[in-house]
């Protein structure tokens, strides 16, 4: 044994034993590419049509770049990913899966340069010989790799959000620990830390906003590795100030533009919390996301949580306080442990440092496990330390049996899990198994059954679909699409709309917060009598929208409302109102005021057209509408 593993050779089994693991993580993964579409899939790719690229038009491509229904940064680069994929390989599910998985491999590979490159800091190699850092560095890849907690960035395509823009974490931790590495041996690294707290975060921020906080993880292995010193034991107050530049006046920042709105209880308007809530169901949800990385089980996890209890109080329920307790003393002893144990120190410093967007003010839902894409890696970093790192022989080989078995137990629950996800069908049973209160998880069942169906009114599934959607509209906390989704299957397949489908969803409407779960089911309804699919009562429709307005203002179902009143009821001039409203209620959101510039053209009123258009041009941070300006502009023909 030890010849291979610390020999002169155990470099080149080392890179054989690293890529037969990109080879395993492939092979446990392919399977997976047969899923096909689901959850936030639908409105950033299937329905997105500006990510649909079919030429080489420069235009078409920076359309696309700027398409992203999400309300922070554009990530154009996460955009441009499926629009490529759609260039060359159409609108299958598989080339866009296949594509993440090799994204998740190549992360694979950054992950063991980054864990290598830690450990020899931590000074293993000094003490366990100059091949340990390869092998500590391979078993925190493999488990990383292997865990079935990162699973959704891998096989849910929208989730390419995630894992891309790690791919420039990843690199700028590398960089910047080489950058500090080549200052403290006397050669310059400036050229590399820039990379890591300037180019990367930036770059890496166009696929999602989670590579804004790279700068934050380069001060904490700053302060566990480096400990601000360019030399041994002086510290060097240009790092400090430069990290305090980089870190914390940005961070400030931050949180002076967000904390307003998040105070606004109407950026909650959509949520069943308000924001103490939401701090304090974080607590609990945080340390949940870490027992699922240290004891996985495959009955929890899962796409949907929509069922989380929210936390109304301190002890309601009593693992709140709990909670909210544990969450700053575990941040203050591993702070404190840093000196004697860098990496574990490390390690749980990042996990808490990866919850800072997702599990803060920010009114987003409660629970997501992709968000523990980077946070898995420094709890596993910290464990391997504690395992594999131990003062005796004994305990070494104790924790190498551990570690072995719990690597291929989380393969084995990885490749499980690959397999619910491999078949649409079988995915939305296990996840409603899992899952039976899910409001979301009971009705997507019924919505994979209607797709199964394809709409034939003598198919088995219909049947099926609909009693799918009586199970889900039982639930207590229902929203309003099992019943949109019953209509739907109802009108397009000739069966007969039941008057109870239209008052359950008519009062979840008007009782529960509008959010995207709301208009979505209004919206496919909308959408089916457009294309001429199905056939809805007005009275019932109208009375639809009525309950949705009831709780004041929303500017998306006024979008909606508008579309139906323009396309079904023929009302063009009450559609321009009511997507005026739309715009005056949200008029920074471009969809809403490009309604009004094509409403406004078609009713040939088009100096007021080219007034929106102006205003259109100069939206956005970066002004990214100013390509769909120019469209509108040529569409209106003659010239003012």
């Amino acid at each position: 044994m030890a010849a291979w593993t610390t020999g002169p050779n155990s470099g080149r089994w080392q890179a054989l034993a690293c890529a037969l693991l990109l080879l395993l993580v492939t092979l446990v993964y392919l399977p997976g590419r047969n899923g096909g579409f689901a959850f936030d899939d639908y409105p950033n790719f299937v329905n997105n049509t500006a990510v649909h690229v079919t030429t080489l038009s420069a235009s078409d491509w920076l359309f696309a770049a700027v398409s992203s229904p999400s309300r922070g940064l554009p990530r154009p680069l996460a955009m441009l990913s499926f629009a490529a994929n759609y260039y060359f390989s159409g609108g299958s599910a598989v080339p866009m899966k296949v594509t993440n998985i090799l994204i998740h491999v190549l992360n694979t590979l950054l992950v063991f340069l980054l864990a290598r490159r830690l450990a020899r800091l931590a000074g293993v190699a000094q003490a366990r010989g100059p091949a340990a850092p390869g092998w500590f560095a391979l078993a925190v890849a493999a488990a990383w790799s292997l865990h079935p907690l990162n699973l959704m960035p891998v096989l849910l395509i929208v989730q390419r959000m995630e894992s891309l823009c790690h791919v420039f974490v990843f690199t700028g931790l590398i960089a910047y620990l080489a950058g500090r590495e080549r200052q403290r041996s006397g050669r310059s690294g400036a050229a590399l830390i820039i990379l890591a707290l300037v180019l990367c975060p930036f770059i890496g921020s166009l696929s999602k906003e989670s590579a804004a906080l790279l700068p934050l993880y380069c001060f904490l292995a700053e302060a566990c590795m480096f400990r601000f010193e360019t030399t041994p034991g002086v510290r060097d107050r240009r790092l400090v100030l430069g990290h305090a530049l980089l870190v914390f006046l940005p961070a400030t920042l931050a949180l002076a533009w967000l904390l307003p709105r998040s105070l606004d209880p109407s950026s909650f308007h959509s949520r069943d919390f308000d924001l103490p809530e939401r701090l304090m169901s974080e607590a609990r949800v945080v340390f949940d996301y870490l027992r699922w990385i240290l004891m996985p089980n495959l009955r929890e996890l899962s796409l949907y949580h929509d069922e989380y209890v929210v936390s109304r109080g301190l002890l309601q329920p009593p693992t709140t306080l709990l909670a909210l307790l544990a969450a700053p003393l575990s941040v203050a002893l591993a702070w404190k442990l840093r000196a004697r144990r860098p990496l574990v120190s490390l390690g749980v410093l990042w996990f808490f440092a990866a919850q800072l967007l997702t599990a803060t003010i920010i009114p987003l839902e409660l629970v997501f496990e992709h968000r523990n894409y980077f946070a898995s890696f420094g709890v596993l970093l910290a464990v391997a330390d504690l395992l594999l790192l131990g003062a005796s022989l004994k305990a070494r080989r104790v924790g190498r049996v551990v570690g072995v078995a719990a690597i291929a137990l989380l393969a084995l629950l990885t490749a499980l899990r690959v397999q619910e996800w491999s078949n649409p069908l079988e995915f939305a049973l296990a996840e409603a198994r899992k899952h039976p209160e899910s409001p979301r998880a009971t009705y997507y069942v019924g919505w994979v059954l209607t797709v199964a169906s394809r709409y034939q009114p003598d198919s088995p599934f219909v049947d099926q679909a609909l009693a799918a959607f009586a199970h889900a509209r039982s639930l207590p906390e229902s929203n309003a699409l099992p019943d949109s989704g019953a209509l739907l299957l109802a009108s397009r397949t000739g069966r007969k709309l039941d008057p109870a489908w239209w008052k359950h969803m008519q009062h979840r409407l008007a009782t529960r917060p509008i959010g995207p779960q709301e208009t979505g089911a209004i919206g496919v309804m909308v959408t089916c009598e457009i294309q001429h699919l199905c056939h809805f009562p007005s009275e019932d429709m109208f009375e639809t929208f009525g309950a949705a307005m009831s709780q004041g203002p929303h500017a998306e179902v006024f979008n909606l409302y508008a579309n139906y009143i323009w396309n079904i009821a023929g009302d063009q001039e009450l559609g321009l109102r009511l997507w005026q409203e739309s715009m005056r209620t949200e008029p920074s959101e471009a969809q809403y005021r490009i309604a009004v510039i094509r409403a406004l053209t078609v009713l040939g009123r088009k100096d007021e057209a080219r007034r929106e258009i102006v205003v259109l041009r100069r939206m956005g941070r970066f002004h990214e509408h100013a390509l769909m300006a120019d469209r509108l502009e040529k569409s209106l023909g003659d010239k003012p």
